[in-house]
């Protein structure tokens, strides 16, 4: 017999997840999972003017999703990182710099096209927790 984890499960204001029936996060265990995240509003609609501040949007969405589920940024091993053109990557890189340069998770990015155009940049993540309680 198979010991179960308990999985908790978070959802946002996403037009996309109860379209496709998928959540914003997951946690099983000391595993913190986050699907793609854009620079999306509840509504759907695209926020910041270049991919820039579409990174910092995505990054502090992120960071959210984490708290609810009791991580933190600190706590992030993995991204990955789906830009529309890499000619945004050089304002990409510098915006995840600034929140991941110290933590330095492993990333992959790639280019790749994007739910609406008007969307640079989609980032996922994945965290483990460590054992002290968070």
């Amino acid at each position: 017999m198979r010991d179960t984890i308990a999985r908790e499960v978070i959802f946002s204001p996403s037009p996309w997840e109860p379209q496709m029936g998928y959540s914003r996060g997951v946690r099983m265990g000391d595993l913190v999972f986050i699907a793609g995240t854009v620079a999306a509003d509840g509504a759907g609609n695209a926020q910041g003017n270049d991919a820039r501040e579409q990174t910092r949007y995505v990054i502090e969405k992120i960071r959210t999703s984490l708290r609810r589920l009791g991580a933190e940024l600190e706590d992030v091993v993995a991204t990955s990182t789906h830009l529309s053109d890499f000619r945004h990557f050089d304002d990409y890189a510098g915006a995840f710099h600034a929140y991941f340069g110290a933590i330095t998770p492993v990333n992959t990015t790639v280019q790749a096209t994007l739910v609406k155009p008007e969307f640079l940049v989609e980032i996922s993540a994945i965290a483990v927790l460590s054992g002290d309680g968070r």
